[in-house]
């Protein structure tokens, strides 16, 4: 795993999205997985600018990490995130987007067909935040290392987080999701991990010093060289050291 610590939340996201470019630029039919929430909003700004600004995605095939179990068009879905913050912006669209839908009522069965798609596709890119818990995507602490795309049931902190995002009631936060698991996450040819904020700070500690464990999930990047982890000053606030 590297590390590379940044100032601030805007070169953490100028720095997960360099690494992102050059995937895209460098690959004839790039595939890439990515995440949502507060900490990508960023890498989303800079990407949308980019493309309307003439960075070619028409051959990129698109997968995302997760999806909330609940109504499509719902304020704190994958795809409605997708959508406003990228799709919805750019003059030019990918060649593919694959999304969970998180609306029908056998969980199972839409796993087992994103699961087909995903092996058909390899990704050259994973993105990825980090839960206050250390959570990755929804594999929430104890998950096994192992595990393959799931029905993951959130902890109290990642819907109190779910909550704060987007700004619902606790009885409108969904409280379980679809999720791709280590095994589909590590698969990735790239794998970036961009934690900002104060807020994660006790995490990244426990990421970056911590033992590799199933009760800290993101701890198994430590054991993979392909992983690059950017940490902001606020997020490292609690490192021993930081070079």
């Amino acid at each position: 795993m590297n590390t590379l610590f940044v100032k601030d939340y805007d070169e953490m996201s100028q720095k997960g999205f360099e690494i992102f470019r050059e995937v895209i630029e460098t690959k004839e039919n790039p595939i890439v997985s990515i995440n949502t929430g507060g900490t990508t909003r960023g890498f989303y700004k800079l990407l949308v600018e980019a493309v309307n600004d003439g960075l070619d995605i028409s051959n990129t095939t698109i997968f995302v990490l997760d999806e909330y179990i609940g109504p499509k068009n719902e304020v704190y879905t994958v795809y409605t995130y997708i959508h406003e913050n990228f799709l919805d912006l750019v003059d030019t669209q990918p060649k593919e987007v694959h999304f969970i839908d998180g609306s029908i009522d056998n969980p199972d069965a839409e796993i087992e067909r994103y699961k087909r798609l995903l092996d058909e596709h390899p990704r050259d890119f994973q993105l990825l935040g980090l839960g206050t818990n250390g959570h990755i995507g929804a594999n929430e602490p104890g998950t096994p290392f192992d595990a393959e795309m799931f029905l993951a049931q959130h902890t109290d902190s990642t819907i109190e987080s779910t909550m704060k995002e987007y700004d619902i009631s606790r009885e409108k936060t969904p409280t379980a999701m679809i999720t791709l698991g280590f095994k589909e996450i590590l698969e990735a040819e790239k794998i970036v991990l961009m934690i900002s904020g104060e807020h994660k700070a006790e995490a990244t500690k426990t990421l970056i010093e911590g033992e590799v464990t199933e009760n800290n999930p993101a701890s198994i990047l430590q054991q993979y060289e392909n992983a690059t982890v950017i940490i902001d000053e606020e997020a490292a606030s609690m490192l021993e050291k930081t070079q």
